[in-house]
């Protein structure tokens, strides 16, 4: 895991960024999945999602890369005044499915992570190198069943 961050820490440095956009109503997407398009950073408007949400994320990134590129959707703790560090600062988002134009990820269930915002980040990296993409903010909440708050103790 150490490796996976420091390799992921390191295509950051050398990647060049590119804007992300959402599948809309594309075929491909499924009704249980959420788009999302972030827009510029001066008028942002951060959407909220929770544990177990699907999310799919298209940018130039994952639309150009190769065949056998590695694809991984990285979430990074903001600094947002008023939320309490959760005592980890990147989690990587998992039961990823690439689709034709775009990788589809479930938002991750990890202990402290709701009630934070994160910056979604793209990192493909095949034979030809490394590129990477910033899909913008997002806030995490709290899962909810009819009104109720869930509390998972084994997440």
């Amino acid at each position: 895991m150490h490796r996976l961050s420091m390799g992921l820490v390191g295509m950051a440095a050398f990647a060049a960024a590119s804007p992300a956009f959402a599948m809309g109503g594309s075929t491909t997407t499924p009704d249980n999945v959420t788009p999302y398009e972030p827009v510029d950073a001066s008028s942002e408007i951060v959407p909220s999602v929770m544990p177990g949400d699907n999310i799919s994320i298209a940018c130039d990134a994952v639309q150009q890369r190769a065949v056998d590129s590695d694809v991984r959707v990285v979430l990074t703790i903001s600094a947002v005044p008023g939320e309490t560090p959760p005592g980890y600062k990147k989690v990587l988002a998992t039961d990823e499915q690439l689709l034709k134009d775009a990788v589809r990820v479930r938002i991750p269930t990890v202990p402290e992570l709701e009630d934070h915002t994160v910056n979604v980040n793209v990192y493909v990296v095949g034979e030809d190198g490394s590129q990477h993409c910033d899909a913008g903010h997002m806030k995490i909440s709290e899962r909810r069943i009819s009104g109720i708050v869930v509390h998972d103790p084994l997440s």
